[in-house]
């Protein structure tokens, strides 16, 4: 849209097409929701974080002092509180913060896991 037809537009006159909303940053890539109200319990390394929030893409936690990179592989248990029992993850760090946080996107889930964490999405 031109500089003109927006004055004329704000001015009550002929407008042209309306622009489309800009996405918000990140927004465009995410396939699954987010949850943050039902906590998974993530093991790393033999130690257990509960997790900011998750979805079936992958999951961010904080883990004080870590020493993680990215693209560094992960793997361990995954324990979800009324959604499964138990099940296991591999994951790759795709983004790490200075205060502990990071996140994490999943490259293999147990069966088990998959099927909760889809019911959950719902």
């Amino acid at each position: 849209m031109g500089l003109l037809q927006r004055i004329k537009g704000l001015a009550g006159g002929e407008a042209g097409p309306a622009e489309a909303p800009r996405p918000v940053p990140g927004s465009e890539r995410r396939r699954h929701r987010r949850l943050q109200t039902s906590k998974l319990t993530i093991v790393i390394n033999g130690k257990r974080y509960k997790t900011k929030d998750w979805s079936l893409g992958g999951f961010r936690v904080v883990v004080p002092g870590n020493n993680f990179n990215t693209n560094q592989r992960i793997s361990g248990a995954i324990h979800g509180p009324g959604l499964f029992d138990r099940g296991a993850y591999e994951a790759v760090i795709v983004w790490t913060a200075d205060d502990g946080e990071l996140g994490a996107h999943f490259i293999d889930l147990s069966h088990e896991s998959f099927l909760a964490m889809s019911a959950a999405q719902v």
